[in-house]
């Protein structure tokens, strides 16, 4: 006749095998709730009285405004947690000395792409002469106030070399889009641009160009699920998790997760 304890410890060790053999490791994932998400878009069309290329002097500029979308990314949190009790029995001791038990939060968001307005520049130099962007100054109205310099980005132009009776496209990068109004009119500005020259590559000519474009914002929607899971990680990737983690928090100015 068994002892009471023996039968005890058999149905025991017998749960663990049969747990083992189904290949559980850890708890199944949560349920996924459903959240909205939400992106602030803008649409750039140039105004009717705007030419899109403009020819002065032999230089024919065209700007193009570039087009927003909204583009679905997923954000990763991870945070260590107490494991079950059932974990601890089934990992073993050797192997969980190397990593983390952790729970894992993936949650969807909607960036916009690209991230700050973005007008593209084409140079058709019509001159017997290299064109340079060099000297030339580009100003950013929004909504009738200047952008400071700091928040455009125009060194592709600056750096513009464009050989004679040929074309060249470049960029110029203005203000993130959480700088701007939901509605109102964008002024594109390029100051002193050089055009003619003397045989000692003195300037002889300068020219101003200018375009107005209309500015609508919109918000878009889209669904996405929240998916939690937990389980044990290796040390070194909990870690480079965290690092990544703190980069986006300074990024976006997130909340601490960790």
């Amino acid at each position: 006749m068994k002892k009471p304890y023996l039968s005890a410890i058999t149905a025991g060790l017998a749960i663990i095998a049969a747990l083992v053999s189904a290949g559980c490791q850890a708890p199944a994932p949560h349920a996924a709730p459903h959240v909205t998400l939400r992106c602030r878009i803008p649409t750039v069309t140039a105004l009717p009285e705007t030419k899109e290329a403009q020819e002065k002097g032999g230089v024919e500029i065209a700007i193009v405004p570039v087009a927003h979308k909204a583009v679905r990314r997923e954000r990763l949190v991870m945070r260590e947690t107490q494991p079950p009790f059932l974990s601890l029995v089934i990992v073993p001791q050797a192997e969980r000395s190397q990593k983390v038990y952790v729970e894992q939060t993936t949650s969807p968001y909607l960036e916009p792409d690209p991230p700050r307005l973005q007008f593209t520049v084409r140079i058709n130099n019509k001159l017997s002469r290299v064109f340079r962007g060099q000297g030339a100054v580009v100003q950013m109205n929004v909504g009738g106030k200047m952008i400071p310099f700091g928040n455009i980005d125009y060194k592709e132009f600056l750096n513009g070399i464009v050989p004679p009776r040929n074309e060249a496209e470049f960029t110029i990068y203005g203000p993130t889009l959480d700088l701007l109004p939901d509605k109102g009119t964008i002024g594109i500005f390029l100051y002193d641009v050089v055009t003619a020259t003397d045989v000692a590559g003195n300037t002889t000519e300068k020219q101003n160009y200018e375009w107005y474009f209309d500015c609508q914002a919109k918000t878009e929607e889209a669904t996405g699920e929240v998916r939690t899971t937990q389980g044990f990680i290796d040390v070194a990737a909990y870690q480079q998790q965290l690092v990544k983690q703190q980069q986006e928090q300074a990024r976006y100015g997130l909340a601490s997760e960790v």
